[in-house]
């Protein structure tokens, strides 16, 4: 089967569990894999990547851009996705777009809902990454922060009535938010990834550009927040580990 490349856009997304592939020209997917591999995309994704392309016939040269889902979301999902990604723009000489993820979950349901759509992922332990959005229209309420749990309730509070929420963080902790949001509606799991037409959506609508898209992480790592006990169990000082972090997560790029 062959297709007209003419502005057929790659766009991957690791967020979260799920890998999610998506070929797309102009804003209508024309192949989506999604594979439920938490922990092991780096296993799938080359692999999925090249079978996509073979199917459709074709070659990285007949794109004309990645599209990449930047954050927030897992720390080593997002890293191994958007390194995918860099490389293949590179060798390709293919410009690169980030996607932010909260608007992407949101675009699913928000035209069938009206008040305010609260967004929840997983982020960790009693934490999720959260933001709110108009129903139906998907206008930002709040800008996209990690809170406690605890906190969400004081997010809605001046929302516009009635309140939606969806997503991971609820599905995680649903037994705080029936608790804590009796008022909400809670939308079914079907809604907790982004359609392949909510990716294709946004890579048509984004910037493309030839730099390495930057992380959307809201919140430091494990790693980091533990450095001086890791550290000093593999026999470094934290200044030394300190080095080494900023060496590694510099945005210098050879």
């Amino acid at each position: 089967m062959s297709v007209d490349a003419e502005k057929i856009n790659l766009i991957l997304n690791g967020a979260e569990q799920r890998l999610q592939i998506v070929l797309a020209k102009e804003k209508v997917p024309i192949l989506s894999q999604e594979w439920l591999v938490p922990g092991r995309a780096m296993q799938f994704l080359a692999p999925a990547l090249d079978q996509a392309l073979t199917l459709l016939s074709l070659t990285p040269k007949d794109l004309s851009g990645v599209a990449c889902v930047r954050g927030p979301g897992s720390f080593t999902g997002l890293r191994i996705v958007l390194a995918t990604a860099l490389g293949f723009a590179k060798a390709s000489d293919l410009p690169l777009a980030g996607l932010d993820y909260p608007p992407l979950l949101a675009q699913g349901p928000i035209p069938l809902l009206h008040g305010t759509l609260a967004v929840l992922t997983h982020s960790r332990t009693r934490q999720v990454y959260a933001q709110t959005f108009s129903a139906p229209g998907c206008e930002p309420l709040s800008e996209p922060e990690s809170l406690m749990l605890e906190q969400i309730p004081a997010l809605l509070q001046d929302k516009p009535r009635p309140w939606s929420v969806l997503g991971s963080g609820l599905r995680r902790n649903r037994n705080f938010f029936e608790d804590h949001l009796e008022e909400a509606v809670f939308l079914d799991p079907i809604w907790d990834n982004p359609r392949p037409e909510s990716l294709a959506h946004a890579a048509a609508r984004a910037r493309f550009h030839k730099e390495p898209i930057a992380l959307n992480y809201l919140r430091t790592s494990d790693a980091e927040e533990n450095l001086d006990r890791i550290a000093r169990s593999r026999g470094l000082t934290p200044e030394d580990a300190a080095r080494r972090l900023a060496a590694a997560t510099s945005n210098t790029h050879t």
